[in-house]
């Protein structure tokens, strides 16, 4: 039997005081468990239980009366404990939920967020943590002080419950028959009469001198004293009586208690009359109403009332059953009372339901019970103080974010308008409850999808607050933070950029350049620098970030190995993945060896390295570790958790870079049918999932599906997104590809005209989306037979390019290559050759000889020998790409049969029939 064990504020007495149950993964015991009871006692006198061992499983029969009277479940997450198999897991957590315990999860690590989240862990609960990273957000400490506020009752609360009681029950038994003991108190509390009977017993609780002196007190203040009896009762402790028969009974002899012996278990009597003198005939509790009776007996100078079904009365016993004070835990009973209460009109009780249903503390979360009682209580304080009182106003606001929770967010928005309205009526648009009401309604605006109106919003509230509380108060910099975030969301990243240095700047000048708060806002910096492009600039700022933490943090902290991780994917963008991919692959040894191959860190850093594998064209090694992160996702997230189905998109998008279109399409629509199914059709995740199948169709030449599916992923962009934002200036780049693909070069001009347009004016002309949607311009005027215009634009891309992202970079030789083919299709061969040979050495260097990007180079330049003329130089070429393709793709990849069909009509040309 697991021992159950104890820890106090100054080693006090738990006697009666709230009950906290620490469980969690015995690796983190000695890590945790002295840090999260220094926290909880910091702010609250309750005891702390524990188990001597937290391996040791607790047998079914006491999870009742040990774990079940518990006021709350305190586990420090850490990624041991949601991916290795344990107790606090898969036990102690499971019975929390199925009883509806309040359970506080502690992040005790970072990067573990969507493992926490599975279905099969603690999905959407929230979580506190230790190490929060945002320098406006409320501190750990106090969120701690108020969790534990809202789920143990004060002190003050619970002497109101126990004057409450009618009368107590003093309940004696061996700690080893706990179990009886709480099936005692259900059988007492089963006949209605004995309902507001409360029942002191010494839960958990070692004798000592304090303990002596309690039990003598309840003694005095019970009106019976009940005896457990099982053949326990009779065992004698290295030699000496037990502590109920040496000490308990008789005392309650010697107060002249009424002694109620009540047997649970067959037990000898003469034994038991010999070491328990003149005790009274046992009674069989499972006998009703002879027991109703000697309980009614012993009781019968109480006056036992209904106490005439006062609403304060059902209140207070019914916070008694709901959280275990003197009585057994009962929350069907504790709900029953405290609703009765409510429904007559009692404000706390209204209260302490909307807490409850809203929250989940006791009880299954139930918006739609939550929205109920705000409303009730809004109406209550309507019809008490009026509309406008402040009160009032508050709990209009709380009935706001009911909806919310509930997914209502039109009826959300609709109150919350209702009391801004008033509140700039009464409180004047500057006061602080006014702002915000005012931020409320505008992450409601963005919960609807409406960014426009939530950054009008945000920035008015932004204004406001740097006027009244100055521009480096919390409240303000929290508002800028949502500011940059909507920007993000808008696609302007550059107000974004602008919003973050301003963060950045106050965290220097408040915290220090090395805080780690200003650290991540540094950071956050570099990202947006890649956002827009700048990937130069990105690189610089990451470097300064890595070098940060590898001096403050050293170089094997998480935190460190992320920021080498960003390193690795910036040189990655500036095209450099052979430094990406030595940098990966030191931060994946480092995590394997520090957090373990399966913690998500080193998921991302696999997934990351499978890509960078990919880039070099290595697609076969990319698939073997993409089907390691997916089959690792599977087994610990599930098949459909978000990332999972991400995993999957990517599989799909290997499979087609060998070839395998067919392969991709099959994965990508098991993809997309998943995606509507938990995300909706038009989450920004299903939509890019739609979009990868018309691309996938269009590779299956396919391409009027294409379109189809291309134009509903248009639309629903422009309703969602707005028709100036990135994603959706994507998609009408690759429709206009798609019309080209048909043929329709006029309308893909249009299209592609149009989006260069909208790309300056948002990214600006040097942004690389904008020279990628000029560079498509280049290739329609092209289709469309205009080369000289299209080698204006071309050259144009390239100049650009060179000075941008330098002269080696992938998109760069991209752009070169096809100035040569440009070249070629004026008749300048020669031109075209120079321009192809350049490229086909830059690339050997940079991506190595087998890399496709170089194979198709090298095609390149066969089929120009062959435009010029030297047939042989063209066969010798054609048979290079032949041979490497064959070991790289495979004999049946379409670009291995392309290359065949080349060599065969070269050897035709060559008059090597047989050859041919």
């Amino acid at each position: 039997m697991a021992t159950f064990l104890y820890k106090t504020r100054g080693n006090s007495s738990p006697e009666r005081k709230p009950r906290v149950y620490f469980t969690c993964h015995p690796e983190d015991f000695e890590k945790h468990f002295e840090k999260v009871c220094e926290d909880i006692f910091a702010t609250h006198d309750c005891a702390v239980f524990y188990t001597e061992t937290m391996t040791e499983e607790i047998e079914e029969k006491y999870k009742e009366s040990d774990l079940g009277q518990m006021n709350l479940f305190v586990i420090p997450v850490t990624f041991k404990l949601l991916s290795k198999p344990n107790r606090a897991m898969d036990s102690d957590f499971r019975y929390a939920k199925e009883k509806h315990i309040p359970v506080l999860p502690i992040m005790m690590e970072t990067g573990i967020d969507e493992f926490y989240s599975a279905k099969d862990k603690f999905g959407e609960a929230q979580y506190l943590s230790p190490y929060v990273q945002d320098m406006t957000a409320i501190s750990y400490e106090e969120k701690l002080k108020k969790y534990l506020e809202s789920v143990l009752i004060s002190n003050e609360t619970a002497e109101r419950i126990r004057k409450a009681f009618d009368a107590y029950i003093f309940l004696s038994y061996r700690k080893k028959d706990r179990h009886y003991a709480n099936e005692l108190m259900k059988l007492i509390h089963s006949h209605p009469e004995f309902r507001d009977i409360a029942i002191w017993y010494d839960e958990f609780l070692t004798p000592g001198e304090s303990f002596r002196q309690n039990i003598e007190k309840m003694m005095q203040d019970s009106k019976l004293f009940t005896l457990l009896v099982t053949p326990n009762l009779l065992e004698y402790v290295d030699g000496k009586p037990n502590y109920v028969m040496a000490h308990e009974y008789p005392d309650a002899k010697k107060a002249g208690m009424d002694i109620l012996p009540t047997e649970m278990e067959e037990t000898d009597k003469a034994e038991l009359c010999s070491n328990f003198l003149e005790i009274p005939e046992c009674v069989d509790p499972q006998e009703n109403e002879l027991f109703k009776t000697r309980l009614l007996d012993s009781l019968s100078k109480i006056a036992i009332a209904a106490n005439n079904n006062d609403p304060e009365h059902n209140f207070l016993i019914g916070l008694a059953y709901l959280d275990g004070i003197d009585v057994e835990k009962n929350t069907e009973r504790g709900i029953e009372l405290i609703t009765m209460a409510a429904e007559a009109n009692l404000l706390e009780a209204m209260k302490k339901l909307y807490n409850m249903y809203n929250e989940g503390k006791g009880i299954q979360v139930d918006y739609r019970k939550a929205v109920l009682w705000a409303e009730r209580i809004w109406q209550y304080y309507k019809e008490k103080y009026g509309e406008e009182d402040n009160k009032t106003l508050t709990w209009m606001n709380n009935l706001a974010v009911a909806y919310s929770e509930l997914g209502d967010h039109r009826k959300a928005l609709e109150v919350q308008e209702k009391v801004y309205a008033l509140r700039c009526k009464i409180l004047g648009e500057e006061h602080p409850d006014t702002l915000n009401t005012l931020g409320n309604l505008a992450t409601t605006y963005g919960a609807l999808g409406n960014h426009k109106k939530e950054l009008e919003l945000q920035e008015k509230c932004y204004t406001l607050r740097c006027k009244i509380l100055g521009e480096e108060h919390p409240d303000t910099l929290t508002t800028l933070n949502n500011l940059a975030y909507t920007y993000g969301e808008l696609g302007d990243h550059r107000k974004a950029l602008e919003v973050q240095e301003k963060v950045y700047a106050f965290s220097c000048k408040i915290l220090g350049e090395e805080h780690p708060h200003t650290l991540n806002s540094l950071n956050n910096i570099a990202g947006t620098y890649g956002e827009l492009g700048d990937h130069r600039k990105a690189l610089e700022l990451k470097e300064k970030v890595y070098a940060l933490r590898c001096k403050i943090l050293g170089e094997e902290h998480p935190d460190t190995l992320i920021t080498l991780h960003n390193l690795a994917s910036t040189y990655g963008n500036l095209g450099n993945h052979r430094k990406a991919l030595e940098l990966q692959e030191k931060v994946y040894a480092l995590q394997c060896k520090i957090l373990g191959e399966e913690h998500p860190h080193t998921l991302t850093t696999l997934g990351n390295l499978a890509y960078t594998y990919g880039e070099l064209g290595d697609h076969r090694k990319a698939l073997e570790l993409k089907e390691k992160v997916y089959a690792l996702q599977c087994r610990i997230l599930g098949e459909e958790h978000p990332s999972t189905l991400t995993t999957l998109n990517n599989l799909a998008d290997t499979y087609g870079n060998l070839g395998d279109h067919r392969k991709a399409l099959e994965l990508q629509e098991k993809v997309y049918a998943l995606q509507c199914k938990i995300l909706g059709e038009e989450h920004p995740d299903t939509l890019t999932t739609l979009n990868n199948l018309a691309l996938t169709y269009g590779e299956l030449g396919d391409h009027r599906k294409a379109l189809e599916l291309k134009e509903k992923v248009y639309a629903l962009q422009c309703k969602i997104l707005g028709v100036e934002h990135p994603d959706t200036l994507r998609t009408l780049n690759n429709l206009a590809y798609t019309y080209s693909e048909l043929g329709d070069h006029l309308k893909a001009l249009e299209l592609n005209e149009k989006a260069y347009a909208l790309h300056c004016k948002i990214l600006g002309e040097e942004h690389p989306d904008t020279l990628r949607t000029l560079n498509n311009l280049a290739m329609t005027y092209g289709a469309l037979g205009d080369h000289r215009k299209s080698l204006e634009v071309q050259e144009k891309v390239y100049a650009l390019q060179c000075k941008i992202l330098g002269e080696e970079h992938p998109h760069t030789l991209n752009s070169l290559n096809n100035i040569a083919g440009t070249y070629g299709e004026l008749g300048d061969h020669r031109k075209a050759l120079e321009l192809k040979e350049k490229v086909y050495a830059l690339r050997c260097k940079i991506l190595g000889e087998e890399h496709p990007d170089t194979l198709n180079t090298l095609g390149n330049l066969a089929t120009t020998y062959y435009q010029l003329g030297d047939l042989e130089k063209a066969a010798e070429t054609f048979e290079k790409v032949y041979a490497l393709r064959c070991k790289i793709l495979g004999e049946e990849h379409p670009d291995t049969l392309n290359t065949l069909n080349n060599l065969a009509t070269t050897y035709y040309q060559l008059g090597d029939l047989e050859k041919a």
